[in-house]
């Protein structure tokens, strides 16, 4: 067996540090550089963090504030200065939504997509798109809300998402689709009163349910209709004539006697008596009806004289 004096062992030290020392060094360095590193993008990271909150906070202030033109400023800010941020994420859906709230369906686009394009958070990303996918309901592309509704996986979503396919089937026509929709959006969330009233307007008559027609109007019999008493005119319905005024009576108009006899006095009728009428009661006044004139009575001859 060979031996090894000090000397040579000495010698392949030094051989063996030449050939890998290099290497232990910068796999020493690196290691220690690593755990700066990641010491430091911690510190780093959890700063970020730390001072994209407080820009959060200070854009949910202007918001509630509400200065819409403050709150514009510092979510833009917000994002282009903390882009991977969840914060930013939640900024842009504050953003689309005041930007709904204004009219503004384009900006609200935009931001929405942002979200859907950068956010790295999935249900965030189906946020987004369920919001998007209202915004192509309402303006009536309704294709294209469709399929992005196809892309939606997040399971808490599942009544708003089932709801607006129902929507979205019932614009166009869909009657079938639309109410398995709406079954399916009660049954993920429950009782929900707008929900039901939906499903109800599509309901549709089963084999179980019986329809009954209107009884037919009874026949009308042709009998001949007695003629109504003339109806007597009632105190509304009399008109208020002037009474006349009453004639002067004549004199009575003596006949000339016959020669030889003694004269008889002429005999005359009396003048009519006008009969009062009767007053109304004091309730209803009515105007009195004018008495109806008598003929004047014609003078009778004086008598013959008796032979």
């Amino acid at each position: 067996m060979e031996q090894y004096t000090d000397d040579e062992r000495v010698e392949d030290l030094k051989k063996w540090w030449r050939d890998n020392g290099l290497s232990i060094i910068a796999g020493i360095v690196l290691g220690v550089a690593a755990i700066f590193g990641w010491r430091y993008w911690n510190t780093y990271r959890d700063t970020q963090a730390e001072q994209a909150s407080l820009r959060y906070d200070a854009f949910i202030k202007a918001v509630e504030k509400p200065d819409n033109h403050q709150a514009r400023q510092s979510g833009q800010a917000l994002l282009a200065d903390f882009p991977g941020s969840p914060y930013a994420a939640l900024t842009a859906l504050r953003l689309a939504k005041l930007a709904m709230d204004g009219g503004d369906n384009t900006t609200a686009i935009q931001q929405l997509q942002w979200v859907i394009d950068n956010t790295k958070l999935a249900e965030l990303g189906d946020i987004a798109r369920l919001r998007l996918a209202r915004i192509w309901f309402v303006t009536d592309q309704l294709s294209d809300a469709k399929k992005l509704l196809d892309t939606v996986n997040t399971a808490s979503l599942t009544m708003e998402l089932e709801e607006l396919r129902g929507d979205i089937y019932l614009a166009g026509n869909d009657t079938a689709k639309a109410r398995a929709a709406y079954t399916a959006a009660l049954a993920a969330g429950g009782a929900n009163r707008i929900l039901q009233i939906k499903l109800d307007n599509l309901a549709v008559p089963t084999a179980d349910t019986v329809i009954t027609a209107p009884a037919p109007p009874p026949p009308v019999a042709h009998t001949p209709t007695a003629l109504a008493p003339e109806a007597a005119p009632t105190p509304e319905s009399t008109p208020e004539l002037p009474v006349p005024a009453a004639k002067p009576v004549p004199e009575p108009v003596s006949a000339a006697p016959a020669v030889g006899s003694a004269p008889e006095p002429a005999v005359t009728e009396p003048a009519p008596v006008q009969e009062p009428v009767a007053a109304e009661p004091a309730a209803e006044p009515v105007a009195a009806k004018p008495a109806l004139a008598e003929p004047e009575p014609a003078t009778k001859p004086a008598l013959e004289p008796v032979a």
